[in-house]
């Protein structure tokens, strides 16, 4: 047991540095339990923005970028700190996300912008946001970790005077990639209601767009479910830990509402039309249920209903408990001098294994994949309830000059197939073997995906829409979510509407 002097340190430890960690609130007016000053918030920012600057992508599309550090700016000057230097950074990925970090940064993903359907949805989130920054909220998350560290460590080493570790930057990844509390998520969303009604919107936009997050996990949920898969909802920051929507809703909604209707929606539309849609051209994209990759110069077809993870360094396909992973080698010019062939290149890696000792060989054949030389190889595994089948395949990429790129080096495509059955496995030989080089027309007009807006006309459906759209088998739903009708809503005739092309 600790003795009696142990006790009274660690107390005097703690009510000595509750006593001096007490600041005013900006946004309540009341004390806060905070360790870490306003100048120490800033810098905490600053340094994790030069991180996010280094290692993500930003939108180069300058006008909406103008567009959003203007908008962000206006609602942060009707906040309870406007002295702070905001910063407002638009990220080019499609994730469904946004998030803020202490004194002042704002990040939203381009992905999240095409969900919006008015200024004023896109004001409100972004007020939440900045809610998460004058309220302190990070600071007093880092604050009570911090504490509560010093403390552990006192009592756990027995070693009176034990200093503060600097683990600012581990907190902030913490809160980033897991967000906050309940509580703190519904003081943001009060806080924020109240800078969209200072800065001229109707604050029901902030409902409005719940609303709509909790259509994204709703078509999710069902896709995955006809789709015989888990569902990939829950988002980080501003959704992760967030209470359940239908309770923030409903809060929201109970509050007497001063309906100022300004939205902007015209404005907003017109401003996204022309934004890139999913994956950028550059990271490889796909329409009409085929991949395609201008820099790499390579397109297949996806078959229904795997679905597609596309990674920096690897593609994943995924079907149940069946999986396609897809990647490439560079080869060198030398060993292609001196013969190498795909069986080879697959016999020398898989010889280099313990694989062989437990699976048994069925196929083993060499192929032509479009022009390109190809071998594949099939083995199973019998476990105590199932066999299981792996299938390694090696297309040979050798003369992949293209018209952008006629440096190119020549590359070896690997396909890995782990399937639960022969027909699985025999989808996956189906999308390897649709695998081909792109044409310079092909190349040359692969531009991905983009938001359209156009009129709601007279004759116009979401089911007439969908016939023309790339997305795929639910394109009337994903039409729908996008322009906030999901799940059976339609336009008014003269509005205007996004569509996907």
């Amino acid at each position: 047991m600790l003795n009696n002097k142990y006790i009274k340190l660690v107390l005097s430890v703690f009510i000595m540095t509750t006593l001096s960690m007490c600041a005013k609130n900006p946004v309540s007016g009341m004390p806060d339990f905070v360790t870490i000053t306003e100048q120490q918030e800033i810098s905490i920012g600053a340094s994790y923005h030069q991180s996010i600057l280094e290692e993500a992508k930003l939108l180069e599309d300058r006008e909406v970028s103008q567009y959003f550090t203007s908008l962000g700016k206006k609602i942060a000057k009707n906040s309870h700190r406007p002295e702070l230097k905001w910063h407002f950074t638009l990220i080019d990925d499609p994730t469904f996300n946004a998030f803020a970090t202490p004194g002042g940064y704002v990040y939203f993903y381009r992905g999240i912008l095409a969900y919006f359907n008015s200024e004023a949805e896109l004001a409100g989130v972004i007020g939440h946001e900045i809610a998460h920054i004058t309220a302190r909220h990070a600071v007093r998350g880092m604050s009570t970790a911090q504490v509560t560290n010093v403390l552990i460590g006192l009592v756990a080493s027995r070693v009176p005077g034990s200093q503060l570790t600097n683990n600012a930057f581990n907190l902030m990844n913490h809160i980033i990639n897991k967000g906050y509390s309940r509580k703190y998520e519904l003081e943001a969303d009060k806080i924020g209601e109240e800078y969209l009604l200072k800065s001229g919107y109707d604050p029901s936009a902030m409902t409005t767009f719940l609303k709509t997050m909790k259509n994204v996990d709703d078509l999710e949920i069902k896709i995955a479910k006809e789709e015989g898969r888990e569902p990939n909802i829950g988002y980080h920051g501003i959704f992760s830990t967030h209470p359940a929507t239908e309770k923030r809703i409903k809060a929201l909604e109970a509050k007497p509402k001063n309906n100022r209707s300004s939205d902007n929606k015209e404005k907003f539309l017109k401003m996204i039309d022309g934004l890139p849609y999913g994956s950028s051209p550059d990271e490889g994209f796909v329409k009409n249920n085929i991949f395609y990759h201008a820099d790499l110069a390579i397109k297949f077809k996806i078959l229904e209903p795997w679905i597609l993870e596309n990674l920096p360094d690897r593609l994943i396909l995924k079907k149940n408990e069946s999986s396609i992973i897809i990647r490439y080698e560079e080869l060198l010019k030398d060993d292609i001098d001196n013969g190498i062939t795909p069986k080879k290149f697959l016999d020398d890696g898989i010889n280099k294994t313990s694989f062989l000792s437990r699976n048994e060989l069925i196929e083993s054949e060499s192929l032509n994949v479009n022009n390109l030389n190809a071998h594949t190889i099939l083995y199973s595994s019998k476990g105590l309830t199932k066999t299981t089948f792996k299938r390694f395949t090696a297309i040979f990429d050798i003369n992949n000059k293209t018209p952008h790129n006629t440096q190119a080096k020549p590359k070896v495509w690997i396909f890995v197939t782990t399937s639960d059955s022969m027909r699985d496995d025999e989808e996956s030989k189906k999308m390897f073997q649709g695998f081909s080089k792109m044409t310079k027309n092909e190349i040359d007009n692969a531009k991905g995906l983009k938001i359209k807006v156009i009129r709601f006309r007279d004759g116009m459906s979401y089911d007439k829409l969908a016939k023309e759209s790339p997305l795929g088998k639910y394109a009337v739903d994903k039409l729908r979510l996008l322009n906030g009708h999901y799940p059976d809503e339609n336009p008014n005739v003269g509005d205007l509407i996004k569509v996907v092309q």
